[in-house]
């Protein structure tokens, strides 16, 4: 019994071992400036991290060893337990190479949610390296469980649990005090360097040092802006916008191409939208709401930050914007290419309109999709009463990952045949991003003719010159600009600054070049159709897209995050903060500032804004129950 006791200690330190190498891709991703300090910190840290996520596996197998479980039950629950930590040890180091973020809640969400499997496409390749992997490791853990149960009697009494297995938990004590006391130290410091480092560690626990003084530091940053509310009680509208009688009821339509990043918007890679806002009015620096679906749709139909995704959806909230030109006797209608599941707006932005939501066009290709959705839409125009108005939201596909378009359809070369992540991952080849980039352009292409086969039949109908039309995206795409790829990783203009194009009776052609957001839709919307500015803080946080300021803070969010964009850069927020070191700040470029806290005194009014705004419409009760606890 004791033997097997030492081989699970001994297979538990292998482990660790094992997962820091495989974990050194995290290292290898990482492309922030480097020190001594901080290269120790990091290697230590991945050693720290690894052995904590060990600590239930290992726990699990020290008491099978310990139990009646015969021998070769045990070595197959050992050769099973480990093969499934590294594996997914492994899986993670992707994930976070590709997106820069763990295995978390938002993953979890993107697996179990109704609709997600429009969201990724994995491939038969991803699934064969897999199993190799799996396999690979199955056979190094059953040679290693091997060789510590079958060892002759010399090397049984070194495996003992004796002296070498208490030096051996000495050094892993001493790895984990060092890497915790340079955490402590960089947050006495506000160096935020080493709180960025440990983002690559998978459920790193960050633990503050702060609360434990006896007396503030001097210098200390702003108390920490909170942007979690996810159990207080919505409290939105303050009061409803109401549309003066008597002003025009133009219809209104919502085009909005998936992954359309704000410099796709030309004469090239979208003609047909290029040659559309020509007559429009288009702005030039406008951001989404977030970098991913859920946050830049929510943001357009709503008008608040994605702070607020949570409580609205806990609450089953349409938006102001909706409820508005409902009750106003629009028709609503909503065609969607990807699910109105995944994200969960069918329980949220269109809870009240569900029966009149199309997002159901068969197992077929996101391109063959989007065409289904454009002639859905337009044989509903054929058919309706025109004397009604409608709003009609029309959400196309094709530019999302895995960037799909028709065969043939394919000028930009040379162009990656498929989107193959295990390739993708860590990559940093500008020819293979060039590829991408390329494949995402013809996608992208294919969208712009849909869309614009969609406006020409609205106008071949006689309704254009009577209809607000909004053409965007959700939100950017990037392709490793700043070492990510795709969206949901960072909050650079390439994942968060998107197209917008305003086309209607009201609208003035041109371009504007001043600050704008998606958060701006709803006011400027209702107000072109008579609702009084006078009310729009009670409803939204936006302004008026046809009256913008020359200079404003811009929030964007993410699942784990708020960031507050500014001319300089932008102030990341977790919105569970953990730590003195939770905001930081950092340039366009996603690379940290060097004084951080200079940046966050310089941020100190931009954040003021940003925490009024994150509870002005959640009920006070709840906020003052939060404060209390």
């Amino acid at each position: 019994m004791e033997s097997r006791r030492a081989a699970a200690f001994w297979s538990w330190l292998f482990n660790i071992a094992l997962g820091a190498l495989v974990g050194l891709s995290y290292l290898e991703a990482d492309h922030l400036p480097r020190t001594p300090l901080l290269w120790l910190f990091a290697h230590l840290g991945l050693v720290s991290a690894v052995a904590t996520l060990s600590l239930v596996p290992g726990s699990l197998l020290w008491l099978a060893s310990r139990s009646r479980v015969s021998p070769r039950a045990l070595a197959v629950l050992v050769v099973v337990v480990w093969t499934a930590f590294l594996l997914a040890l492994v899986i993670d180091t992707r994930v976070w190479g590709l997106f820069r973020y763990h295995f978390n809640s938002a993953a979890w969400n993107l697996i179990t949610t109704k609709g997600s499997e429009d969201s990724y496409r994995l491939g038969p390749r991803v699934w064969a390296v897999g199993a190799a992997i799996a396999a690979a490791i199955a056979c190094v853990e059953f040679i290693v469980w091997r060789l510590l149960t079958s060892a002759g009697a010399t090397a049984q009494r070194a495996l003992k649990l004796g002296r070498p297995a208490w030096l051996a938990l000495l050094i892993l004590a001493l790895t984990i005090g060092v890497e915790k006391t340079i955490y402590a130290s960089a947050e006495l410091q506000h160096d935020a360097r080493v709180s960025a480092v440990s983002r690559a560690f998978p459920l790193y626990p960050r633990v503050s040092v702060v609360p434990m003084l006896p007396e503030p530091l001097a210098g200390e940053p702003a108390p920490l802006v909170q942007v979690t509310r996810e159990e207080a009680r919505l409290a939105y509208p303050l009061q409803a916008p109401h549309l003066a009688a008597g002003a025009p009821r133009p219809n209104v339509l919502f085009v909005v191409i998936d992954s359309w990043r704000g410099d796709m918007l030309d004469p090239v890679s979208t003609p047909m939208l290029w040659q559309f806002a020509q007559a429009g009015r288009r702005f030039e620096d406008h951001y989404s709401g977030g970098n991913g679906t859920r946050f830049g749709v929510f943001s357009m139909l709503y008008g608040l930050h994605g702070s607020y995704w949570w409580p609205v959806l806990e609450a089953g909230r349409s938006p102001v914007l909706l409820d508005t030109l409902v009750d106003a006797g629009y028709e609503p209608r909503v065609y969607s290419s990807a699910s109105m599941d995944y994200p969960e707006f069918r329980r949220s932005a269109w809870s009240r309109i569900g029966a009149q939501v199309f997002d159901e066009f068969g197992e077929v290709r996101a391109s063959v999709r989007d065409q289904q959705v454009a002639e859905s839409c337009a044989q509903w125009w054929k058919e309706r009463d025109s004397a009604r108005p409608f709003f009609a939201f029309v959400l196309l596909d094709s530019a999302h990952q895995k960037y799909d378009f028709p065969e043939g359809a394919d000028p930009f070369r040379p162009y990656a045949p498929d989107l193959d992540y295990v390739e993708l991952a860590g990559s940093r080849d500008p020819e293979l991003s060039e590829r991408v980039k390329n494949r995402y352009r013809n996608a992208l292409l294919h969208a712009d003719r849909v869309a614009g086969w969609l406006l020409e039949e609205l106008a071949a109908r006689g309704e254009l010159e009577r209809t607000l039309v909004v053409v965007t995206g959700d939100h950017g795409e990037e392709f490793a600009e700043n070492g990510y790829w795709g969206h949901t990783g960072n909050f650079t203009p390439e994942q968060v600054r998107v197209p917008l194009v305003l086309r209607g009776g009201g609208v003035e052609g041109g371009v504007e070049s001043r600050p704008t957001s998606h958060i701006d839709l709803p006011a400027t919307v209702l107000e072109l159709l008579g609702a009084d500015p006078a009310t729009r803080s009670a409803w939204t946080l936006g302004g008026n897209l046809l009256a913008p300021t020359a200079r404003r803070a811009r929030v964007v969010a993410s699942w784990e995050d708020v960031g507050v964009c500014t001319s300089s850069g932008l102030v990341r927020i977790p919105r569970e903060p953990e730590s003195g070191l939770a905001m930081s700040v950092w340039d366009t470029r996603w690379r940290l500032v060097a004084d951080q806290r200079g940046a966050l005194a310089a941020e100190a009014g931009a954040l003021a804004v940003l925490a009024e705004e994150c509870a002005r419409f959640l009920a006070a009760d709840a906020l003052a129950g939060r404060a209390s606890r």
